[in-house]
């Protein structure tokens, strides 16, 4: 690193300053250094300066169109400079923002417009051929909570003519623990909820990640869905604390990415394993310059050794850890410099300012300022996941080792008893992943008469590997006790995965048990 950069990473971690409000870090940004990126990327640049011009006149439009503390604002977009917009505005003004993914099914929409009721709706006129506008004003028609339905760059006009003593007291009534926004759970288990997450853990969240993953200048590729806690939180809302730059790309879209990367002079990615993956395969990266990349991180899902070794060639600083979407961004964080090892097997180690335990049976226990609020209008839910001592209980089994560092061993509701043990999937996906041709593996539980429930195992071969399905099972017999070894193994080229790149097991789950014999 230059000695520039070296100047350049110093002044944004020393300003990277705590602020009581996410929505508050535009405008400090702007005062500091106007000129400096905000946004880029498909054909949008914005400075600091213009970015908070424009959410204060879109905070000062929303209160003109009567939306007050505590009310819901909906945004259904790709990721755009304008949905960063309406999110701070939204935020400024002490209003929950949620986003919606233009991918979503239309009973999916409208189950969270029923679950969330914003009182606004802003939506793109359509994407990949459908026609969204036409979705929204059927969600208004059919749900009494909305009262308008605007289109993104549609041209309305808004009153933004505010008076300055009501402008200013609404600054004031936003509090540093009130939500900003909600975002849905997969729904993977029963339907999915809706995580409130606040301001003070935005804020929280992105000086971590500051702290963890840096660069100079600090720009961060986004391209995750604005629904999802990656897109919103983890991506958007770094870049925002940072006074950095979201560098936008409205839909994943593997083969441009290196290219896209040379051009925007993207410093920083965060992504899942698959994503990577898909890139990797379609054999761009070496064809572009990706000399500006200075931190490469995945979450969600381990790295292969395979993945890994590539990934090496394009930057030299990567990095993994462990979060999800109720602990509001990342807990373990593995440090500069790991071994191979060490980013395929573990997940990280813990970070000044949360907490973190294993309670009985290994699960992982997180408390701190980024834990979730809780479940929007799910009392019962939101105790059944906290304990009486303020923990919450994210599901996920792990192990620690005696130099601290954590390892995924399954996931409680994941979990499936065969014969009357527990068997953790993830514990067999990671023998399975440790073959030199296996790229993914997913094992979901089917039912069976005997057992109760065994394992059926989908595994995606390595680009050009041919696997022995008969070679898989030996190896499972010579690391996994006889319980735990899938009972079918299924060779798919591609699995299928959800919007933000994770394998859909809920879909394998169900394939699985409707082809049972």
């Amino acid at each position: 690193m230059c000695v520039s950069n070296v100047v350049d990473k110093i002044f944004m971690i020393e300003n990277t300053v705590t602020l009581p409000r996410i929505s508050d870090y535009p405008a400090h940004h702007a005062s500091k250094a106007p000129m400096s990126l905000a946004v880029a990327g498909d054909g949008e640049r914005l400075t600091y300066g213009e970015f908070a011009a424009r959410i204060d006149a879109c905070a000062r439009a929303l209160l003109g169109a009567g939306i007050t503390h505590g009310d819901r604002v909906a945004t259904l977009s790709t990721p755009s400079a304008d949905h960063l917009v309406l999110f701070m505005a939204t935020a400024r003004i002490g209003a929950i923002w949620l986003g919606l993914n233009p991918k979503a099914t239309y009973d999916e929409l409208a189950y969270q417009v029923a679950d969330a009721e914003p009182r606004l709706l802003f939506t793109i006129s359509e994407f990949e051929g459908r026609d969204h506008l036409s979705d929204c004003q059927r969600l208004c028609r059919e749900h009494a909570c909305l009262e308008a339905v605007f289109t993104i760059g549609g041209g309305e006009q808004f009153d933004t003519n505010i008076d300055p003593e009501a402008w200013q007291t609404a600054l004031d009534n936003v509090k540093p623990e009130d939500p900003a926004l909600i975002v849905y759970t997969s729904g993977s288990t029963g339907q999915p909820k809706g995580a409130l997450l606040t301001h003070r853990g935005m804020v929280t969240t992105g000086r971590i990640q500051c702290h963890h993953w840096w660069a100079a200048p600090f720009r961060i590729l986004n391209n995750i869905p604005i629904n999802h806690v990656g897109g919103a939180v983890q991506l958007a809302g770094q870049a925002i604390v940072a006074g950095g730059a979201n560098v936008l790309m409205s839909r994943f879209r593997p083969e441009e990415i290196p290219a896209f990367i040379a051009r925007e002079g993207v410093t920083v990615i965060h992504q899942v394993s698959a994503m990577y993956q898909m890139i990797i395969d379609r054999g761009e990266p070496e064809r572009h310059d990706l000399s500006s990349l200075q931190a490469l991180i995945w979450s969600g899902s381990a790295c292969s050794g395979d993945q890994v070794a590539q990934l090496r060639t394009w930057c030299a600083n990567l990095f993994t850890s462990y979060g999800q979407t109720e602990v509001g961004g990342e807990v373990l964080f593995t440090v500069p410099g790991e071994s191979d090892e060490v980013l395929t097997s573990t997940v990280g180690y813990p970070t000044e300012g949360i907490e973190v335990r294993l309670a009985d049976g290994g699960e992982l226990q997180v408390r701190g300022p980024t834990v979730m609020a809780g479940y929007w209008r799910r009392p019962e839910a939101t105790s059944e996941t906290f304990t009486s001592d303020g923990w919450l209980r994210t599901g996920d089994i792990l192990t620690e080792s005696p130099d601290g560092v954590f390892r995924i061993a399954g996931r409680l509701k994941e979990m499936f008893k065969s014969g009357g043990y527990n068997v953790y999937p993830r514990e067999i996906e990671i023998v399975l992943e440790g073959h030199p041709g296996v790229a993914i593996a997913a094992v979901v539980a089917v039912d069976d008469s005997v057992y109760a429930e065994v394992g059926h195992a989908y595994v995606q071969p390595e680009t050009g590997a041919t696997l022995d399905m008969a070679g898989l099972e030996a190896l499972c017999r010579e690391k996994l006790a006889n319980y735990k070894i899938p009972k079918r193994f299924i060779l798919r080229h591609t699995l299928p995965t959800l919007p933000v790149g994770k394998v859909d097991k809920a879909k394998l789950r169900d394939e699985a048990n409707s082809s049972r014999t």
